[in-house]
């Protein structure tokens, strides 16, 4: 299935996206964590994408998406409902990792139109915030940084991935990373789980070092009617990891709720 990069419009700008599938009906939005952008979902884009209108976003301040303001929580929000006004969808599923899934509790807080169900991957209620990574920020240290985030994020730590996260951060502005962790700091939806009433699925690595397993187990049992999948791997990034082990576990939550046909 081939995977377009487009843009539209948003309110505070533009907005890139990567779409899979142009099917009518209810579609999958994926949304992706802190310091990241949609690159990452390319084996859930050609997954989905056989099926049902498959999108990846570039959060505001994040890959093409970056236009030199300073993002908020606000933009994110506003950017899921602007594509998904461009796309005319009229439902869909979220999944969202680690900051991303803070993104989507965000949207079902704030009554997002349409959101049928969710899937949290490796996130919590509360987002941890590592002293060593806002130490890192503090002395605007990029060479650790980057070493700090394919260490824990990734369980296969080979120089060219380091490379290629480098120059990533490299490319990305400071603020935009910044920010990122402000937003993370000021994620709490601890008390709102249990008011949750659309389907949902939490996926976890038990090796997980940046949110724990525990902690998003502890996300799931919140959620009334919640399933929670764990798989004994390590690193924070199961669907781009372990994409043949994760798609099968969206595919059977979203087959039992009757989600995506």
């Amino acid at each position: 299935m081939r995977k377009v990069l487009l843009t539209t419009t948003a309110r505070w700008g533009t907005v890139s996206y990567r779409k899979s599938g142009d099917f009518p009906g209810r579609a999958i939005i994926l949304v992706h964590g802190a310091v990241g952008d949609s690159r990452l979902f390319r084996y859930q884009l050609r997954h989905f994408g056989t099926r049902c209108k498959t999108i990846a976003l570039d959060l505001p301040g994040h890959g093409p998406s970056f236009n030199g303001t300073d993002h908020t929580l606000d933009d994110f929000i506003g950017a899921i409902e602007d594509v998904m006004k461009a796309e005319n969808i009229p439902s869909c599923v979220l999944i969202g990792h680690s900051m991303g899934g803070g993104v989507c509790l965000e949207a079902y807080r704030r009554g997002l139109t349409g959101l049928a169900g969710m899937v949290l991957v490796s996130t919590s209620s509360v987002l941890p915030v590592s002293p060593v990574l806002v130490d890192i920020l503090r002395r605007d240290d990029m060479d650790a940084l980057a070493e700090l985030i394919v260490g824990a994020v990734f369980s296969k730590k080979t120089d060219l991935l380091i490379g290629f996260a480098k120059k990533g951060l490299y490319e990305m502005s400071r603020t935009v990373i910044k920010n990122d962790v402000d937003i993370c700091l000021r994620m709490d939806y601890a008390g709102m789980l249990g008011d949750i009433r659309v389907p949902v699925l939490a996926v976890a690595n038990s090796g997980d070092m940046v949110i724990s397993c525990e902690m998003t187990a502890s996300l799931a049992g919140g959620i009334p009617g919640s399933r929670f999948v764990k798989f004994d791997d390590p690193g924070h990034v199961p669907f781009f990891e372990n994409p043949g082990a994760f798609n099968a576990a969206v595919d059977a939550f979203l087959k039992d709720n009757s989600l995506i046909e």
